[in-house]
């Protein structure tokens, strides 16, 4: 073969392949595949297909993220590598796995069962997510200055006024992608925060800025601190658009909580109603809300795509991640009406949308 035709073959296979078939990404097949996991500390895997255009999008930013990620000394300390998994030709790895949807990306910590990403997909999201993920589950701060920039940081950050304990360290492993996890001793870095010695405080910039939590401290109570977390760290009725990575992951993360959402337009008719009705969820299902003009893909991701520019709008829907089902709020959208819907969907008595 001609170098030209064989060069312009080679781009064809590599566009075919959603250009996964890179330098500083590690391609995994049958064959390698368990050998890579014990080898890497940090292995992320994106599974991939070749005609799926999500895939080919996320392509180049995980070359790219990769090759920052092999430059980058902390990244080589923590072991982080990005590899993947071409599924229709390994599919042996695919089905081990219960892979479905692609790109799907796994994390191996450990050489243990892995983890969903819930992550980026921009190659600068991707590295940042993934240095904070591969780190300590909560970081020590060690005086005043670093304790004044904690709170510029924006987002959620929870600080616990006291020594880095295993206890501690385990209830932040268990949330480490929800909320950002600091602990201190250091009385400068306390007077700063406003903390006092003994207790867990919530910090973040919307609703309630500051909040405290006033139950028991210690591996005992760490339901109840969980629970603690779980209510206070993510807005009510979160608004969701496709460049809101931090909302997403909050309504898509691993731990597939329900999710209750309320189907608007930009006036955001029908708020006041949704928010009244899920107060009583808070913690235990996560509400957020599309509106029709900004995320049309997420009505038709819902098959409500013929509600888009309605009058009949606003719609409730309620999504069960963990048996897939989908349920719509039928008549009058109010806060009456909502509790009821939530508490016929506990008890199982709705019919799944077809």
């Amino acid at each position: 073969m001609r170098p030209m035709k064989m060069r312009a073959a080679l781009l064809l296979l590599l566009a075919v392949c959603g250009a996964f078939a890179t330098e500083n990404v590690l391609h995994l097949t049958a064959e390698n595949f368990d050998q890579a996991v014990q080898e890497h500390p940090f292995l992320v895997v994106a599974f991939h297909v070749p005609f799926c255009g999500f895939c080919k999008t996320l392509a180049p930013e995980w070359e790219n993220a990769a090759t920052i990620l092999k430059d980058d000394a902390l990244a080589a300390g923590y072991g982080i590598v990005l590899a993947a998994v071409d599924a229709t030709v390994h599919t042996s790895i695919a089905e081990r796995y219960s892979i479905q949807g692609f790109p799907t990306i796994k994390i191996f910590e450990g050489h243990t069962d892995p983890t969903m990403y819930e992550g980026p997909r921009d190659a600068a999201g991707i590295v940042k997510f993934l240095l904070k993920r591969a780190g300590p589950s909560s970081m020590e701060i060690t005086g005043e200055e670093e304790a004044a920039s904690l709170l510029k940081h924006g987002g959620v950050v929870v600080v616990y006024a006291g020594d880095g304990e295993d206890w501690w360290l385990d209830i932040a492993k268990s949330k480490r992608d929800a909320v950002l996890w600091r602990h201190t001793t250091n009385e400068e870095a306390m007077k700063a925060l406003g903390v006092q010695a003994g207790t867990i405080t919530m910090f973040k910039d919307f609703e309630e800025t500051t909040v405290v939590y006033n139950g028991g401290i210690g591996a005992s109570n760490a339901e109840e601190i969980v629970a603690f977390i779980d209510y206070h760290r993510s807005p009510v009725a979160v608004l969701l658009s496709k460049d809101n990575q931090d909302g997403m992951k909050i309504v898509f993360e691993a731990d597939k909580k329900p999710n209750i959402f309320l189907f608007t337009n930009s006036k955001d008719k029908g708020l006041a109603e949704f928010t009244a009705g899920v107060q009583g969820v808070r913690g235990k299902m996560v509400s957020a809300r599309f509106h029709d003009s900004e995320f049309g893909e997420a009505f038709q991701h819902f098959a409500l795509e013929k509600y888009i520019g309605e009058n009949s709008l606003p719609k409730v829907l309620i999504e069960d991640r963990k048996n897939d089902k989908k349920y719509l709020l039928e008549g009058d959208v109010d806060a009456a009406s909502i509790e009821r819907f939530i508490s016929e969907f506990n008890e199982g008595n709705l019919e799944p949308m077809p």
